[in-house]
Order: C-alpha cells, then sequence, then structure tokens
C-alpha cells in the first residue's frame, strides 16, 4: 500500500495513490478556513478564526486550529425527559438533584444536565443561523441551521395511507399552521416510494403552507385498499361464494400472503426512510421530535385463523423497529406517530364499504368466517398498528395520538410536548458493551410530576460496525449515496469538487476535509493513534441517472504530534478521476468504517469542453 504526504505532512496510508497537487491543497485550504465559523455541531468544537487565503505563489499555512486538541473517549449516554405536572403541564424548575437514574436497576451519575425550552427573538421567530456561504466548487454538510431549541420534522405519509386520508392529513395540516408555535422551526418530509423534503426548517407558515398546498395525494401501490372503501374483490358480488370451497381456499391462501409481501416493502421503505430522516439530523444539536403523520403498519401481522395451516401469513417486524428506533434515540429524535384515520367505527358498517372508489354498488363481502370474522380481523389491525405507534413512541420517548379527528390539534401538543424538556447525560458504570438492551428507569425526587423518556438502548461496541458484513456495509453506503435519500450529518466534513485543469492532468479532483473530532480513532499497543475513513462519490447525469460511482479510502497510523495537527485540522481524504464533458449532479460521502457514522451533501459540477493547457496554477481561483 503506497503511502502519501497530504497538505500539512501528515503520513497516511492511502488505498490508492492520490494526486494532490501543493496548489491544488492550498485551494482547498483556504477554502476550508473560509467555512470555519459555520455553525458548530456536539461532535465539532469551536473554530478559531480563520487567516487568510495565501497569496498566489506561496506556501500556505498548515494550522487551521480548533480550541479543542486532546480527544476524550469516555462515553455518555443521552437521555432526553419531559416532565409533566398533574394537569399535563410542563414543569419547568427541576433540578439535577431532582433526578434519579438508574440503568438496569443501578443508580448512574447524571455527569452532564440542561434544561431546554422555547425560546423566541422580539419578532416572534426562532433564533434560526442562516445557510454559511461557501467559495466557488466548496460544499458542506454542517447543518444548515442553528437554534436554541428543539427542532420539529412532520412527515406525511402516503405509503401507508388511503388517498381518502391523505387530504383530510392535507387539511388539518393546513389548520394547524394557523396556529403554529412562535419561535419553532418546522420541516416537512412526505413519503411514498421514496422520502422528498418539502420544506427545510422554517417559522414561517406562509412557506410550510404553499409547501403543502403543492403535494398532490397519491395511491400508494403497496396497499390492497389504496383509495379507501372495501379491499379490491377481483370477482364481483356473489361469484366467490359460488366458487368451491377448495378453490375459495386457495383464493384466500394466495391473498393473504399477497398482503403479507406488500406489507413487507412497506415497512421496508418505511423505516429506511425514519433511519434517513435520523441520519439527516444527527448532526443537529439537541431533541428532534419527528411528527409522523400516518395509518402506520403493524409490528406483527396477525395470521387468519381461516386459512389454511400452510399459509404464511404471519409476519413480525418487531426486531426491524427495534434497530430503527435505536437509530433514533442515537440521533435524539422522538417520534410522535400521529393515526392519520381519526376516530372511526368498524369499516364494515362503513358507508364506504358499500362501494368502490369508483361509485361501484358492492354491498357488505364477506368472506372465510362471516362477520364475526371480519371484525375480528379489522380489530386485530386495529390493534397491530396502533401497537407499533405505541412501540416507536416509548422506545424514542415520544408520544402516540390516535382516536381523534383533531389531528391538528395532535400535531401542535406534540410539537408542544416535545419542546419543553431536561437532558440528562452519564457515563455508564457497566463498560461491558455487549450488545444487549440495557433498561434506563428516570425517576423525580418530587411527588406528583410524570416522566416521559426513551426506554433504554442497546449496549453496542462503537467498533462493531468494522465486523458487519461486507456486503451490509455496501448497501448502507449505497443508500447514503442515492439521491432517494436525504444527506447525512452524522460525519462533518466540506469538500473542495474542481473540474478538470492542467495542474490536475485534466482530472475531475475531489478533495474531503472530514471533522477530525467525529472520528473514532483507536489508540493501540504500538503508541499510535489509528483510524479508518472512507471517501465516495456517486456521479448522476443531471436526469438523475448513474454515470460513476468512485471510492477511495485512507488509513491513518498518527503518531502522537501527527495525532495533535489532525485535531487542530481536519483529516483529508480525496479521489480523482475521469469524465466527459456536461453537467452532473454528485453526491459525495466520507464514512468512518470503526463506527459506522456517514456524512454526506450534494453538489455540481461542470465540465468544460476542453481545458486550456497553459492553465497557470495562480489562474486558479478558490
Amino acid at each position: 500500500m503506497p503511502r502519501s504526504k497530504i497538505c500539512f505532512m501528515v503520513v497516511l496510508h492511502m488505498s490508492r495513490k492520490l494526486f494532490l497537487p501543493a496548489t491544488v491543497c492550498a485551494l482547498v485550504l483556504a477554502g476550508i478556513a473560509q467555512t470555519q465559523q459555520s455553525p458548530a455541531t456536539q461532535s465539532a468544537p469551536a473554530q478559531a478564526p480563520a487567516p487568510p487565503a495565501p497569496a498566489a505563489g506561496q506556501q500556505p499555512k498548515t494550522t487551521y486550529e480548533s480550541a479543542t486538541v486532546l480527544k476524550i473517549t469516555s462515553r455518555l449516554v443521552v437521555v432526553d425527559v419531559v416532565a409533566l405536572d398533574h394537569k399535563g403541564q410542563p414543569v419547568t424548575d427541576l433540578t439535577a438533584a431532582d433526578f434519579t437514574v438508574l440503568e438496569e436497576g443501578k443508580e448512574q451519575k447524571i455527569g452532564a444536565f440542561s434544561f431546554q425550552h422555547p425560546v423566541a427573538t422580539p419578532g416572534g421567530t426562532a433564533a434560526l443561523t442562516p445557510p454559511i456561504k461557501l467559495p466557488p466548487h466548496m460544499f458542506t454538510n454542517v447543518p444548515r441551521y442553528s437554534t436554541g431549541g428543539a427542532l420539529n420534522v412532520i412527515l406525511l405519509d402516503a405509503l401507508n395511507t388511503q388517498m381518502t386520508n391523505q387530504a383530510y392529513a392535507k387539511e388539518q395540516m393546513i389548520k394547524f399552521l394557523a396556529k403554529i408555535p412562535a419561535g419553532q422551526p418546522v420541516a416537512v418530509y412526505a413519503l411514498g416510494t421514496r422520502l422528498r423534503l418539502l420544506q427545510d426548517f422554517t417559522n414561517d407558515p406562509a412557506a410550510l403552507k404553499e409547501a403543502i398546498a403543492h403535494l398532490k395525494d397519491k395511491s400508494s401501490a403497496l396497499l390492497n385498499n389504496p383509495t379507501g372503501g372495501p379491499e379490491l374483490d377481483l370477482f364481483g358480488p356473489g361469484i366467490f361464494d359460488g366458487l368451491p370451497a377448495q378453490m375459495q381456499q386457495r383464493i384466500l391462501v394466495f391473498q393473504a400472503e399477497q398482503v403479507s409481501q406488500q406489507t413487507d416493502l412497506r415497512v421496508r421503505l418505511t423505516l429506511e426512510a425514519l433511519v434517513s430522516i435520523a441520519r439527516t439530523l444527527s448532526g443537529y444539536p439537541g431533541r428532534k421530535n419527528l411528527i409522523w403523520v400516518s395509518e402506520t403498519f403493524p409490528i406483527v401481522i396477525i395470521p387468519d385463523g381461516n386459512l389454511a395451516s400452510g399459509a404464511s401469513s404471519m409476519r413480525d417486524y418487531s426486531a426491524s423497529v427495534a434497530a430503527a428506533a435505536t437509530i433514533l434515540t442515537d440521533a435524539q429524535v422522538a417520534v410522535y406517530p400521529v393515526d392519520a384515520k381519526g376516530l372511526t367505527n368498524a369499516g364494515f358498517y362503513s358507508v364506504g364499504s358499500n362501494t368502490t372508489s369508483t361509485g361501484q354498488y358492492v354491498g357488505n363481502t364477506v368472506r372465510g368466517g362471516g362477520l364475526g370474522a371480519e371484525l375480528s380481523k379489522e380489530s386485530d389491525q386495529n390493534v397491530a398498528t396502533r401497537s407499533t405507534m405505541n412501540d416507536l413512541a416509548e422506545r424514542t420517548g415520544g408520544k402516540a395520538f390516535y382516536n381523534g379527528n383533531d389531528l391538528d390539534n395532535s400535531i401542535f401538543k406534540s410539537i408542544e410536548d416535545g419542546s419543553t424538556y431536561y437532558t440528562l447525560a452519564y457515563s455508564p458504570e457497566n463498560k461491558d458493551w455487549n450488545g444487549k438492551f440495557r433498561k434506563i428507569t428516570i425517576k423525580s425526587k418530587r411527588s406528583g410530576v410524570k416522566l416521559r423518556y426513551r426506554l433504554g438502548y442497546f449496549a453496542v461496541n462503537p467498533k462493531s460496525y468494522a465486523k458487519l458484513d461486507d456486503k451490509q456495509r455496501a448497501i448502507d453506503l449505497g443508500q447514503a449515496l442515492s439521491l432517494d435519500f436525504p444527506i447525512s450529518t452524522a460525519l462533518p466534513f466540506r469538500v473542495g469538487v474542481y473540474p478538470p485543469s492542467a495542474e490536475s492532468h485534466n482530472h475531475v479532483t475531489i478533495n474531503y476535509a472530514i471533522d477530525p473530532h467525529a472520528v473514532s480513532f483507536e489508540l493501540r499497543e504500538d503508541g499510535l493513534q489509528h483510524a479508518s475513513v472512507d471517501c465516495a462519490a456517486e456521479v448522476y447525469s443531471m436526469k438523475g441517472q448513474t454515470v460513476k460511482t468512485d471510492l477511495n479510502g485512507i488509513t491513518a497510523d498518527l503518531k502522537p504530534e501527527d495525532f495533535q495537527k489532525i485535531m487542530r485540522g481536519f483529516l483529508p481524504c480525496g479521489e480523482i478521476f475521469d469524465l466527459a464533458p456536461g453537467q452532473y449532479m454528485l453526491r459525495v460521502g466520507v464514512r468512518d468504517n470503526g463506527s459506522g457514522l456517514t456524512g454526506t451533501t450534494n453538489a455540481t459540477l461542470t465540465v468544460p469542453l476542453s481545458t486550456p493547457a497553459d492553465a497557470k496554477p495562480e489562474d486558479k481561483k478558490p
């Protein structure tokens, strides 16, 4: 494996030889320096003022130092706690001494404590820091907004919601915007076959209303009755009952298996979306409230007792839901599911049960067990879906809302509930990271106070990601680089994406500057700090078609003095490849191979028809 000296003479092992001319490196450093005053994340300390960019031909200074030099490796468990009195109102005067934290029944020492509540500026708006301005060819995934309180994300779920309820949810959402709380930033996502960002964080009701108004209702291809009304009948009234009993049984088994397979795919797409939102929000400090407006999906598909014993209609998604909840809690995301159906009676007695979505009369069709079995089946489905809502809410410290027609009020209460909270942090006394679930219990010494918080966490070794199957790691990186998913902010970085030039020998050059404080360095017996990071780029045409995928990586084995230099600056990585002339969209990203933390962002690139062979380095502007 060849070695290269990069930028400020820190020796890193490269997975392949990387061409980084001194001038290009200087431009990256200059660009990075101009962005050091961006909003800080929890994992990135405040940066010192940047020195001026070097003059053409000068060797740039190499010390773009941060205030923090030492890397502390102690592990903290962070728990957000909502405290309410007997009237359901927030309790705002508790101190750390009023709380007792237990892990698996053993008391833990609270190492950090804070109280968070909404703060509005005199104008009544949230203290949102505007996005940083970057020089040409420079991009970053550093969170665009900073606020002193909780952030709120509303997810309108069309994948798991009938069209009639989608329209109702939109109406209620617009009604909610008329009374949006002051100082509460909100972002809106929509989920169909893919996840879309409709509106980034804002407290402007007009911008949110416009985003909702442009959202079109769309039937889900993975629901058996996507437009509402009764389940689709392939035979018509009376035809099914005239079939032989054995054929009826086969048809019922086939339909049950078809529904199960559709649900499998819906659950996978939904959990992928929830995890993607968590990764997008992970770089933002503090609590994030995810208000999920949906008819939801079940943890378990309960098998139909009237089917043949060989029917494989049983599905259990509890393990997948638990895994998604873990990623959400790690990112400090609390889930507030809101049932889009509202308050309904048994569907069999509904007027809509007598007609299809096109208005065709079908009557109340009952199959395989009579009316009692039909009502029992619907009841089981409601129990299963609400079980999912409660499970996700309890695991993440949120609250589920259902059996109510005032969805606007449920959204309002979700934001209100998750905006005033206490944050407790402790270092577990049990240092055995065996991957098992550890239950957290928090008590208040003040009587009459009701607490809500996440159930616990999985004691996963931060280094366990490196032991995952290569195929699963490739899938994770592929999703992160897909334009169908939002960007990830867990691993902050800045990147320069440069078109071909004479100094780069007419190659496209991508230079990454990774926040070293978020990288899992490991001090080994050889006295060196070790880390492994991948950097990758997925190149798309302007129509969204994949053109090229490029992957590179670095393995750092750093002496103490070199490690200190890295911690005062950044960890570099880079890629070089060729592209035909044209305009491109890129999803560029970095991944810590020790912890699995990933950061991605979008970039644009124009490759000119030709590059002047006599271009001088000083002609290149950062």
